[in-house]
């Protein structure tokens, strides 16, 4: 009796081809894997970002929190033409004064520098404090400067409370700040500030639209 015929040689390549491919996949996503995860990360800081085209406005607002930088870039734009009155929200009397006092050192009239009635506490509050104070003075434009990462849920929370007012709202991130799409993911502080500014976009989205 002949002995029957394996197929073991087949497996084997079959084997090997496997095992090939395997290895083959590991190395492509080594290699490919960082180069995913970076755009990825970028595309994310991306979505916290967001700038309007530079028009002439009636005012430019610089919300609360400033360490310079807001202001700096509203100067910017009061140099080319495009502001001549700055609005400062009211954050507490001492802020107020001296974000007004370095306002006129870089080039703002004294009497086209405000700070709006109500103290203010959020975006929210901003947002409303802005709007009443614009339409006391009949202002119907207004730019927004504020840091990067806070822009995107500034334009969202801005035009939500500003929406039939009659008053335009254009948002401008502060430009040189360390808060960029393709480098925020390095600093523990462009987690920290990522995560709280999608937190507090999801908390304005279910409590007040």
């Amino acid at each position: 009796m002949s002995p029957r015929p394996t197929n073991a040689p087949t497996k084997r390549i079959g084997t090997l081809f496997g095992c090939s491919a395997a290895f083959a996949s590991l190395v492509l996503f080594i290699l490919i894997g960082p180069i995913l995860i970076y755009y990825a990360m970028v595309a994310l800081g991306s979505i916290l970002i967001v700038a309007d085209p530079i028009v002439e406005v009636d005012a430019v607002v610089i919300l609360s929190g400033d360490r310079g930088d807001r202001l700096t870039m509203a100067a910017d734009m009061l140099d080319r033409g495009f502001v001549h009155s700055l609005v400062i929200t009211n954050t507490n009397p001492e802020t107020n004064w001296m974000l007004a006092r370095e306002a006129i050192t870089l080039g703002f009239n004294p009497e086209n520098i405000f700070i709006t009635d109500k103290e203010v506490d959020s975006t929210v509050d901003e947002a409303r404090a802005v709007l009443q104070f614009a339409q006391s003075r009949g202002w119907s434009s207004l730019m927004v400067v504020t840091d990067p990462f806070h822009s995107f849920r500034t334009r969202i929370v801005f035009n939500r409370e500003l929406r039939g007012s009659g008053v335009e709202i254009s948002v401008r991130p502060v430009v040189g700040h360390w808060f960029r799409s393709n480098t925020w993911f390095r600093y523990q502080e462009g987690w920290q500030f990522f995560f709280l500014e999608f937190g507090k976009l999801f908390n304005y989205l279910f409590t007040q639209l």
